[in-house]
């Protein structure tokens, strides 16, 4: 029976270099979303939309899917607004 050498060794893992990525990472750093929807807890208008930063209110609504999309769109606008600002 062959005896267990360096190359053949479960821990010869540690000594091999890391394997290189498959793909480069962006240049630019991912953008976080600066509007969310959160709940409210009241009857009439139970969603609204704020702004991280600031915890400021900016629209109330009774749907959630509208609220939904229209916090979609203003985090859109706002990373089309960053990219222009950019170039």
């Amino acid at each position: 029976m062959a005896a267990s050498t360096l190359a053949n060794s479960s821990r010869s893992h540690k000594f091999l270099p890391k394997p290189a990525r498959p793909f480069a990472l962006p240049s630019y750093p991912k953008t976080q979303p600066r509007f969310r929807v959160f709940p409210t807890a009241e009857a009439v208008y139970p969603w609204r939309i704020a702004a991280l930063s600031t915890d400021h209110t900016v629209s109330c609504h009774k749907s959630l899917s509208y609220a939904l999309r229209k916090c979609t769109r203003l985090n859109e606008q706002r990373r089309k607004g960053a990219r222009n600002e950019s170039n």
